[in-house]
């Protein structure tokens, strides 16, 4: 009996030091300023004062909450222009104990509606085994006005944290960002990582997709597979653990690099290899909007109303109609259109059949080759099969004022006509 006890006591010791063997942590204590790529979390908005918060003497205020980590945070409107925004920072119900911010214009929306933002750093608890912790978010809500039942609000979380992983010996730099509405980072499925796998000291998302993952992904680091296997609360602790999967690292995209190829499927269900298209120049789009969604028949805006029309549904409906002009109207060399849709649902209506040269095509790992968590974007492959141009996603926008949307690097309204665009076609 004394052997049995000692040997499974061996065994279980063995057992543990593997694992450790096979775990690492990677410690993250600074905050950053970040933009996520996304549509901001909705607040509910009411008249009346939420629990335990005191209401304000006036009539046009409307009042909401936002849940941030583990505090409920308290917000009041004025609903005027420009509006006026109280948070209750110190969460002690009063708002006038609080700075008022006044909203910044962001432009006009449908029917005359008009945007304002509000920036505000403020600090938040986290929970975790009984223990609080704290943490300064950078929020930025965005207010909708005049609304006929009172102002429309919504809002995003602008912070990330930064610091060091241990691997074989050699630290590393990492990134987290937490995606969910509530920035709590232990939800491993709605949080990216960034590693600096390359080692030169930044993370840069802006092109180097190939650092930025989703946190339930296998990333190989020197030559081994790993995987989150748990985050803290507040983001402070990442451990990975070492698995015997597979992992699929993103290629390298970046000007002059080689395009990543890919075989698949199109919507009509025919085989399709990019490597055919070598020797031509292509262009790749990744959206999740339709050719058919975006195309006006050479009409720029043809429904009269820009309004209700997106940056991204411009751009592409631009592209489209040059790229009709340029192909069909002319003997110039026809440049190829691979639409690699990143939606739910779609099927051959969505396309173009008329346009031999546009492929849409659905299939993830296609799309995954060529699209960053966080975006869409737009590549310009040349005759070589290299990327000559391609979009920036502002991810990383350090202290300074934060965009919210991508920067868009190739301008498609009149490009056929622009002279970078004559050289990409005929390689001069």
């Amino acid at each position: 009996m004394v052997k049995k006890v000692a040997t499974l006591l061996v065994v279980s010791l063995i057992s543990s030091a593997m694992l450790l063997a096979s775990t690492m942590s990677g410690y993250l204590t600074e905050r950053m300023g970040w933009t996520y790529i996304a549509s901001g979390s909705d607040v509910e908005m009411s008249m009346y004062p939420p629990d335990g918060a005191r209401a304000l003497e006036d009539d046009r205020i409307f009042y909401g909450q936002i849940k941030i980590g583990d505090s409920t945070v308290n917000i009041a409107i004025l609903n005027i222009e420009p509006p006026i925004l109280w948070i209750d920072s110190d969460y002690d119900g009063c708002f006038l104990n609080n700075v008022s911010i006044c909203g910044q214009y962001g432009g006009t929306v449908i029917n005359e509606r008009r945007t304002y933002k509000f920036s505000h750093q403020l600090r938040v608890e986290y929970l975790s085994n009984g223990k609080s912790s704290y943490m300064t978010q950078h929020l930025e809500i965005r207010a909708i006005i005049p609304k006929k039942e009172g102002v429309e609000v919504d809002y995003l979380l602008m912070s990330r944290r930064e610091g060091l992983l241990e691997v074989d010996g050699e630290l590393i730099g990492i990134a987290l960002f937490p995606t969910a509405p509530d920035g709590l980072a232990d939800k491993i499925d709605e949080v990216f990582i960034g590693i600096d796998l390359d080692r030169d000291g930044t993370i840069d998302m802006v092109h180097k997709n190939h650092e930025l993952f989703e946190a339930t992904s296998v990333i190989r680091i020197n030559d081994k597979n790993y995987r989150v296997s748990e985050i803290s609360r507040d983001g402070r602790k990442v451990t990975f653990e070492q698995v015997d999967e597979d992992a699929r690292n993103k290629p390298l995209l970046k000007k002059g690099s080689t395009a990543p190829l890919f075989e698949a499927r199109d919507v009509y269900g025919k085989s399709f290899s990019m490597s055919d298209y070598l020797g031509n120049p292509v262009i790749v789009v990744v959206t999740s909007k339709t050719p058919l969604e975006v195309f006006t028949g050479g009409i720029p805006c043809a429904t009269g109303d820009c309004e209700d029309t997106s940056r991204e549904e411009k751009r592409l409906s631009s592209l489209l109609n040059e790229l009709v002009a340029w192909n069909e109207y002319s003997t110039k060399p026809e440049v190829g259109l691979l639409w690699l849709y990143s939606g739910d649902k779609i099927s051959s209506a969505d396309s173009l059949d008329e346009y031999s040269w546009l492929h849409l095509i659905a299939d993830k790992s296609a799309v995954e080759l060529y699209s960053t968590p966080l975006s869409n974007g737009m590549f310009l492959i040349s005759k070589e099969g290299r990327i000559a141009y391609l979009d920036d996603y502002v991810v990383q926008a350090g202290d300074g004022s934060i965009p919210v949307y991508p920067v868009f690097r190739i301008p498609t309204f009149g490009i056929t006509g622009s002279k970078w665009f004559r050289e990409f076609v005929y390689n001069d």
